[in-house]
């Protein structure tokens, strides 16, 4: 089998079948490995036995328990799978229909928190090395299992920093089945709003910061309405206020006030000129005391993209073809490690998996095992092509 690789022999793989998929991303799912509560270490192990019995060559990268896992196969790298152990924290589970850290395989979906973001995704890059291993053909595929993806941590720079690369990748994060050729980027912008503290049945003596948030926030939609960049596939740049910190007490007027706002970024676009901007538009609007910095505990996530017509693009288009599966190239609305890559190490690298947006970091998370599979076919065919024009 490993000289004539058909389609048949993809759709036949006991490795990407829907049994072994569900089994692997319930056994992930299983491990929690929420970020800033369960160090990423305990996944990466189960993850590295899983591929060690394929026979390939894994190495811990990382420090304690906050460990990245990076796998190769053979000496000429051709194709690097990029995915992330961690996953966001669960606020209510109690509300949840099953348990989030049980893994379970119910109405044809794996239930728990990351089985979409991304720990479905991670089986697929497992069973994919595993089957190629199983037909001889896994020399010069490149795995990244990397920790800390959901605050901006380094997690996926180690890996490349220790050699993991590979010349063109992809990231499987969930994508809905689109191919991912650009991203957004993103940091979150914090705006100190300074007042003066007082008693609320005086407020004429005080100097309340509150009453600048209407100011604020309609300059906010006045720049998201009004642009100075767009791009084809992402559209245009987005600012959301997501957080306010204020206060004491209910009967006391608070000194300050914070203002986080996410702000998701655009190519062409940098982290200088958009504080730059919003600073320029509070002076414009005449709104004083507001102090703006940069919260850079939230991570900085610089946009990405990749020609249309690149080889990686125009190679997972043919083997989405193959499989039946409708090509539609999109801009991830959401920041992942894949800037790493097209940035920092100058992989020509795509974002493609399972899920769809509405189940990533969303209560009763799941993901569909019959798009495991369409993936898994997709992957493994794509992998195959690439180490075959090598």
């Amino acid at each position: 089998m490993a000289g004539h690789i058909v389609k048949r022999d993809i759709l036949e793989a006991p490795e990407l079948s829907s049994e072994h998929l569900a089994q692997l991303t319930s056994q992930f799912v299983a491990v929690p490995s929420v970020n800033g509560e369960h160090p990423e270490g305990d996944l990466a192990r189960v993850v590295a036995q899983e591929l060690d019995a394929a026979g390939f060559e894994t190495s811990l990268v990382g420090s304690d328990d906050r460990l990245s896992l990076g796998a190769r196969s053979g000496e000429e790298p051709s194709v690097l799978l990029n995915g992330h152990l961690d996953t966001v924290p669960v606020e209510d589970r109690e509300e949840w229909r099953f348990d989030p850290f049980e893994g379970v395989i119910a109405d044809g979906a794996v239930h728990g928190r990351g089985a979409c973001d991304m720990k479905g995704g991670l089986a697929i890059q497992v069973a994919v090395a595993q089957w190629l291993a199983s037909v001889g053909r896994a020399d010069g595929l490149v795995l990244h299992f990397a920790m800390g993806e959901e605050r901006g941590e380094p997690g996926t720079e180690d890996l490349l920093e220790a050699g993991f690369v590979a010349p063109i990748g992809v990231v499987l994060e969930p994508t809905e089945m689109r191919l991912g050729i650009a991203q957004r980027g993103m940091f979150t912008l914090r705006l100190t709003i300074e007042g003066r503290a007082g008693h609320a049945s005086r407020p004429e003596l005080t100097d309340n910061p509150l009453d600048r948030l209407g100011p604020i926030l309609k300059v906010l939609r006045h720049l998201e309405a009004n642009p100075k960049h767009s791009h084809e596939v992402l559209g245009t740049p987005r600012w959301t206020p997501t957080m306010i910190n204020a206060g004491v007490i209910p009967s006391m007027v608070p000194g300050s006030c914070t203002l986080f706002v996410d702000r998701r970024m655009v190519p062409g676009e940098t982290f200088e000129g958009v504080e730059e901007e919003l600073r320029s538009a509070i002076s414009d609007a005449s709104i004083e005391g507001v102090e703006i910095d940069v919260a850079l505990s939230e991570g900085l996530y610089e946009p990405a993209e990749i020609p249309a017509d690149g080889r990686v693009v125009t190679d997972f288009m043919e083997a989405m073809a193959l499989h039946g599966e409708r090509v539609d190239l999109f801009g991830t609305p959401y920041s992942s490690d894949i800037r790493h890559l097209i940035n920092g190490a100058g992989v020509e690298a795509v974002t493609y998996g399972p899920g769809r947006a509405q189940d990533m970091h969303a209560r009763d998370e799941h993901i569909q095992i019959d798009e495991l599979v369409r993936a898994a076919r997709v992957l493994a065919s794509f992998a195959l092509a690439c180490g075959d024009s090598d």
